[in-house]
């Protein structure tokens, strides 16, 4: 199956807007897109001019079409391979936080205790750790803290 030739396929590899404004919506409303579509496609990532070239390069802008419009064969590919669902992804915020939490079952408390002895191994007892008391202790060493 062929396909007829796109009018981009007669533009040189860098057109002047007057020449991709006729590609792209025709001769009689080149002069509209150029003072409205020009500078709203832009702001969204459209070619800018090649100073060095005089035009914006034609490559780039069927690409930008191709992406902006959905036509690209990886965007559709990715689409339609992609079948699966993801159950854990409706899952609630706080189930997944759940997720991140010790699995030791502590209070606060004895979340920060062994926090600080983690950062500070030398401290070995209890007169070493400020505002520790000796039922935090052993709550932690009634969850396998030693």
């Amino acid at each position: 199956m062929t396909f007829p030739p796109s009018p981009f396929d007669r533009l040189p590899l860098f057109a002047t807007d007057d020449e991709i404004a006729i590609a792209i919506v025709g001769k009689a409303r080149a002069s509209a897109w150029k003072r409205n579509g020009l500078r709203i496609l832009e702001s969204k990532g459209f070619p800018k001019v090649d100073v060095l070239h005089g035009g914006r390069p034609v490559p780039l802008i069927r690409k930008w079409y191709e992406m902006h419009m959905g036509l690209d064969k990886n965007y559709i590919l990715a689409t339609l391979e992609d079948g699966k669902e993801n159950p854990q992804a409706w899952r609630p915020k706080r189930e997944q936080r759940a997720d991140r939490k010790p699995r030791l079952n502590l209070d606060t408390r004895c979340q920060t205790v062994l926090r600080q002895m983690i950062e500070n191994p030398d401290c070995r007892t209890q007169r070493d750790m400020r505002g520790v008391g000796e039922l935090t202790l052993e709550k932690l060493q009634a969850h396998g803290v030693r």
